[in-house]
Order: structure tokens, then C-alpha cells, then sequence
């Protein structure tokens, strides 16, 4: 055996892996993947999982290639943000990640696995792969280890994590039945279990497609996934399992359907694993920080996905597990990296992480941004000659978000968005808010939000100010008074994200609304500092900007601020306008009002809204409570 030089060597082929080598791959090195299976793909293929589970909208350039190529034949769903997971053809599925592979020019080794590696100072020197021809040796520049099991830490000697038998996440056998047309003969060998309702069988679950072909998941428990006997045993255990079940469905059925017509299709090539190994990484990311959607400053990924812990011993039904919704969070660069090693990245279910973390960021959607994340990290690494301790972090989450990858937390709300609703005390204490008025509400950068108020002991009273919290990582902040003037009422603030990154705070110093005085704060560090309160218009009854109600930005960057003026006997709306970012504001005319058809004094709280690009709506509240609405269609 002679060891060849390569540039990167990828363990694993899953999503993660994959993703990983296609980022690493330039047009001048050398990429190689070893895979012990017969395909590409991993636990969304020989695994039999047909789902994208996580956030498959805003992805990476490569898993947008995938997504395209398989909705362009049909064999890919259409994106739903409620809908838990999204099914593809996994046949389709794994000869697309192939092609995508080798037309980048990357070696592959099918049937084959690493069985032994050499290290120094924290750099892996060698790798021996086992292959289906004899042993093959070689050097590599970097290792990016997709295989979930962690083989090439393990080896070396970097600690790692394993739960055991009883307390690994369970694995899954998928298989597919298709329906014959006429009634099959269900046939039960002997020795297997005869299941006679459903709270007997191991937990289960179905999804149909649309060609008829039904895929059934079962929950395997208390195996060892990392072990080999443990992973044998398993495999087999499952197959006598899937037998007595297949009858139980021709016979007794799931859900009102007896599935007395059918036979089994196909079964996955190996059985579907959650969890075997765990890096102790540079940074173990804690279920604490997966919870409160933890910030990092050296984040490669974000996650999407909700936690999904099943229960994992033999005593309990399968189905009992802790399933709660978080927010999207940040996965770091640290949690990838051995604890001490230069030049190994462990993207996937394999990352550093205790175990309820993991169960959140392990599915497919969310580990390939992991490995595409890795991959561009280890390209950066050789392009400028540095290790990963030297890595230029600025400059990898910028080509991260050039290509598509975007790290910022606050652009991931789509997915799932019907669960991620919450209803939470901004703050309860002992305060004297008798009055909290005309809340407003702004969304920054990596999910911080901003809340203002006016509050005090009643409106209108001298003592009346405006008051601010902020929510980051999970957590409002103690209310402070962020505004107050003398011994003036503070009314109505209005909270702005310009373009550009400033944050505008507008709100009204008077008696009442006849004698306001418009002011404004700024802060160009996400609400951390502001600046000193000033006058927007000093000595203006009207004062042109934002005025109760929250300004748009169009799609020309253009911001309208809607706002109403009152006086004893009308009520007018106009808009405003600014072309600076919200610096500066243009007074807007009236917008002309029928006062008589009204049936009052006229109109306020103006909301706008663009619906297309230069075409804008206005809907009014009219004093004689009906709701006006008014249409342009130049900006």
C-alpha cells in the first residue's frame, strides 16, 4: 500500500457528508468519500427516511441545486411551512446526490469505512479504509467525519459520548407496501409475535404518497447503535418485527384502514439510526442554549427544527419522549471540532452536544447546512493555509451568507411558523403601569426584539414616560425608562428597523394630541445604545414622520410613515415620506376624505401595506367606525 495525498477525506455520505465535500471541492483539490454503504445519500436514502425534516426554504446553493433538480422531474413535494417534514423520492433522491457529486469530479469509495487513523500534535496524519478491493492508505490535508459514529475521533483516541443500549434515541426500520389490487394472503411465521390491537405492536406510523405506495416507520428501542453486536442485533430484531407487523396491518389494520391488499415493496437498506457516538467538542452545545436560541459569534448553521426526543428504553411505549418547539438557534464551529484537534470537523448528529440538542439538529434539512458549513470551512482553510484554530470566522460566515446560507436567526420564522406561536409576560411586577399604552414592536437581528410603551400612573399624567424591554436568547430584560422629558406626557412610541441597520424610535411630548411635539432616539447597535432625545420638527404642529402607527419600507427602499392629524372638528390622514432611511421626513398632503360619508369627524390610525412592488394600500379608521381603504400605485 502506498498513502497518496488528499486533500479532504469525507467519512460518511449522509446529507451532512455530502454537503460537506461538495463545499469542499475546488477545480484544483482532491476530495474523496468513503462510504460503507452501496449508495449516497446516508439515512435519506439506504436509510429509507424519504423526508426532508427542518427548514428546506432557505438553504445553501447546494441544497437548493438538489431541491430544484427533484421538483424539476416531480420528485420532491411542494414546500409547506406547516408541514412537519417534506417527501421525496428516495430512489431519484440518491442517484441525484450522485451525479451532483461526480460532476464536481470527487472520488468516491462505496463499501468501504475507515478502520484505523493516525495523529500528530492534533493533525491527522493517516487513514487505513478498508474497501472492497483490500486496504487502502492515505494522507490527508483534513477530515470531515459525516459518519454519525464518529469513527476517526474514536479511533484516535478524542473522547467521545455514548449513550448506551437503553438511553440512545431509537432507531427506525422504514419499508414500503404497495397495493396489489385483489386480497393477499397474510401469512405469519412461526415464532413471531400475533398482535391483536395496536397498543401491543411497536409504535409506528405511515405516510401515503401519491402514487399509491404506502412507507411505514417503526420504532426499534434498546439496542446500541454504536456497538456492533448492539447494531446486528438490531437489524435483525427489526426484520422479525416488520414481518409480525406487516400481518397485523393486512389483518387488524391501523386506523381504520385494514391494509388487506397490500405487500411489502422494499425495505431500507440498513436500519434507520438518530444516534450512536458524540464529539467532546472545542464547544458542547448545552440543551440550555438550544432552548433559549443561544447567539454564537462563530456560528456555520442555524437550526430549524423542533426538539424530538423519544423515549428510549424497552419499559414505555416508544411514543413517550419530550417533542417542545424552540426557536431557531445557532450551531458553532467550536461544537464540530474534537477537543484539541487542527485539522477534523464532526458536522451531523455527531457534533458536540448533549443528547436533547442533538435531537433537534440531527435531521437532514438541518445537518447538511452543518456540513456545507464545514466544507466551506475546510476549503477557507486550504485555500489560506490555516488550520481550523486559525480560521478567519468573519470571512467564512461571509461566504456562508453570500451563498445562501443565511446565520442571521430572524429570517428562519417561516418554517413551522404555526408552532412557534408564544404568549409570554413582557414583565410582572409590582411597577405603577395602572396605564400601558400603544405597544410597539420591532424585530432585529438573530431574533431580538425590541417592545416600547408608553406607561405611568394614568395617561396624560406628568409622570408618564417611555419604557423598553428587550427579548434575546429567550429572555425579556427588566423594563427601563428609555424617554422622558421634564414633567411632560409621553405618548404613543413607534419602533423602526431602517435600512441600513439603525433602529428609529419615535414618540410624542404634549398636553394632548392638538399641542404633540414629535421626538426621536437612534441606535445603530441593535437597541444597546441610544442616542439623546431630539425634536424631529421644532416649532411644528405637524410634524412630518412617524406618528403612532409604524412605517413601511418599500421595495425600492423608500419608507412611508402613515399617520393622522387631528383638531377639534376633523380628522385627516396624510403620509409622509423619507428617502434617507428614516433620517429625514417629507410631509405628505391630506388624503382626500368624503368627512359627510364618513358619518363623523373624519379619519385616523392609518396602516399601510405593499402588495406589489409600487403598488400600496392604506386602510383608515373612521371616527364613525367604519374602516375606508385607499390604493397607489406610484410608491
Amino acid at each position: 500500500m502506498i498513502s497518496k495525498e488528499i486533500d479532504v477525506v469525507v467519512v460518511g455520505a449522509g446529507m451532512s457528508g455530502l454537503m460537506a465535500a461538495m463545499a469542499a471541492k475546488t477545480e484544483s483539490n482532491r476530495v474523496l468519500i468513503v462510504e460503507p454503504s452501496n449508495v449516497l445519500g446516508g439515512q435519506g436514502t439506504a436509510g429509507g427516511v424519504a423526508g426532508f425534516c427542518g427548514d428546506s426554504n432557505r438553504v445553501n446553493v447546494l441544497f437548493r441545486e438538489l431541491i430544484d433538480r427533484l421538483a424539476a422531474q416531480g420528485f420532491i413535494s411542494d414546500y409547506n411551512p406547516n408541514d412537519d417534514r417534506r417527501a421525496y423520492d428516495l430512489e431519484w433522491c440518491a442517484f441525484t446526490l450522485q451525479e451532483m457529486v461526480l460532476e464536481r469530479g470527487i472520488d468516491i469509495l462505496l463499501h468501504s469505512r475507515v478502520i484505523d487513523a493516525k495523529a500528530e500534535e492534533g493533525r491527522v496524519v493517516e487513514l487505513t479504509i478498508s474497501t472492497s478491493g483490500g486496504l487502502y492508505k492515505c494522507v490527508p490535508r483534513f477530515v470531515i467525519d459525516a459518519s454519525g459514529v464518529c469513527i476517526v475521533p474514536h479511533v484516535l483516541g478524542y473522547p467521545v459520548i455514548t449513550e448506551g443500549a437503553d438511553k440512545h434515541l431509537p432507531m427506525s426500520l422504514y419499508f414500503t407496501l404497495w397495493d396489489t389490487g385483489k386480497p393477499v394472503k397474510p401469512f405469519l411465521p412461526p415464532g413471531l409475535p400475533r398482535w391483536t390491537k395496536y397498543e401491543e405492536t411497536p409504535l409506528m406510523s405511515t405516510h401515503v404518497f401519491e402514487s399509491g405506495k404506502v412507507e411505514v416507520k417503526m420504532k426499534v428501542t434498546g439496542f446500541d447503535a454504536a456497538d456492533g453486536f448492539g447494531r446486528s442485533q438490531a437489524e435483525i430484531f427489526a426484520r422479525q418485527r416488520m414481518v409480525a407487523l406487516i400481518y397485523f396491518l393486512q389483518t387488524r389494520g391501523w386506523r381504520g384502514r385494514v391494509y388487506d391488499r397490500h405487500v411489502l415493496a422494499s425495505v431500507s437498506r440498513g436500519i434507520g439510526v438518530r444516534e450512536e457516538r458524540r464529539i467532546v467538542g472545542e464547544h458542547v452545545l448545552t440543551n440550555e442554549e438550544a432552548r433559549n436560541s443561544v447567539v454564537f459569534d462563530d456560528a456555520v448553521a442555524v437550526n430549524t427544527y423542533h426538539i424530538d426526543y423519544h423515549r428510549t428504553d424497552t419499559k414505555h411505549f416508544a411514543a413517550e419522549g419530550i417533542f417542545d418547539n424552540v426557536e431557531p438557534y445557532h450551531i458553532p464551529l467550536r461544537a464540530l471540532i474534537p477537543k484539541g484537534a487542527k485539522n477534523i470537523l464532526v458536522p451531523g448528529r455527531g457534533a458536540s452536544a448533549e443528547q436533547l440538542a442533538m435531537s433537534s439538529f440531527r435531521v437532514m434539512a438541518v445537518v447538511q447546512a452543518m456540513g456545507y458549513g464545514a466544507g466551506t470551512a475546510v476549503r477557507q482553510c486550504l485555500e489560506d493555509g490555516s488550520n481550523l484554530r486559525d480560521i478567519d470566522i468573519g470571512k467564512l460566515r461571509s461566504t456562508l451568507e453570500a451563498n445562501g446560507q443565511s446565520l442571521d436567526l430572524s429570517y428562519y420564522g417561516d418554517y413551522q411558523r404555526k408552532l412557534l406561536l408564544i404568549k409570554e409576560h413582557v414583565f410582572a411586577d409590582d411597577r405603577p403601569f395602572d396605564q400601558c399604552h400603544a405597544s410597539t414592536l420591532v424585530q432585529l437581528r438573530n431574533n431580538r426584539i425590541l417592545a416600547a410603551w408608553f406607561g405611568g400612573t394614568r395617561e396624560g399624567n406628568p409622570d408618564v414616560g417611555i419604557w423598553m424591554a428587550e427579548r434575546f436568547e429567550g429572555r425579556w430584560s427588566p423594563p427601563r425608562l428609555a424617554a422622558k422629558m421634564a414633567d411632560e406626557a409621553h405618548w404613543n412610541p413607534v419602533l423602526f428597523a431602517a435600512p441600513g441597520r439603525v433602529v428609529h424610535l419615535f414618540f410624542k411630548v404634549g398636553l394632548n394630541p392638538r399641542n404633540w411635539q414629535t421626538w426621536r432616539m437612534t441606535s445603530a447597535d441593535d437597541g444597546a445604545i441610544w442616542s439623546d432625545p431630539r425634536e424631529l420638527c421644532p416649532g411644528s404642529v405637524i410634524a412630518a414622520g412617524p406618528v403612532r402607527n409604524k412605517p413601511i419600507i418599500l421595495s425600492d427602499g423608500t419608507c412611508l410613515a402613515p399617520k393622522s392629524h387631528q383638531t377639534d372638528d376633523l380628522c385627516n390622514v396624510c403620509v409622509d415620506r423619507s428617502d434617507d432611511a428614516g433620517v429625514s421626513w417629507t410631509q405628505g398632503d391630506f388624503v382626500p376624505l368624503d368627512h359627510e360619508a364618513c358619518v363623523g369627524r373624519g379619519a385616523f390610525q392609518p396602516t399601510l401595506w405593499e402588495s406589489e412592488p409600487g403598488r400600496v394600500h392604506m386602510l383608515v379608521r373612521t371616527t364613525g367606525g367604519r374602516i375606508w381603504r385607499s390604493d397607489s400605485g406610484d410608491n
